[in-house]
């Protein structure tokens, strides 16, 4: 498996309002995306923090799986560090997840902590 880079974090708040301010005007990180319960914002460099309120699914699953915010690695292919990933023992939380760009796990790392690998969809 080749780990490209850390390309996103998750980061679940019951302090929604304030923590996006403080990314948006204190670090001015500009929107890329804004949903009701989700706002993504990206770096000069294009790496990005997802912002989650309560009634979120993510902030429910990472609620609940994870003990703070949720690195992304990229990697060449997913599928095949899931492979990995099992060979070795770690736990996969939940199903392969995708969207019109990346495909992406959830695991369980020594630490206890909930991380995710990504790769970027094909075609």
């Amino acid at each position: 498996m080749d780990v490209r880079n850390v390309r996103w974090v998750g980061i679940c708040t019951d302090e929604y309002e304030a923590m996006t301010g403080f990314l948006r005007e204190v670090l001015g990180l500009r929107v890329h995306f804004e949903e009701p319960t989700t706002v993504e914002l990206e770096t000069s460099e294009g790496d990005t923090i997802q912002v989650f309120a309560p009634g979120d699914r993510y902030y429910e699953f990472f609620g609940e799986h994870a003990r703070g915010p949720v690195p992304l690695f990229e990697v060449d292919d997913v599928h095949s560090a899931r492979r990995e990933l099992e060979a070795a023992g770690i736990e996969i939380i939940g199903a392969t997840e995708h969207d019109s760009e990346w495909e992406w796990i959830h695991v369980r790392a020594p630490d206890g902590n909930l991380y995710e690998l990504a790769s970027r969809m094909s075609g």
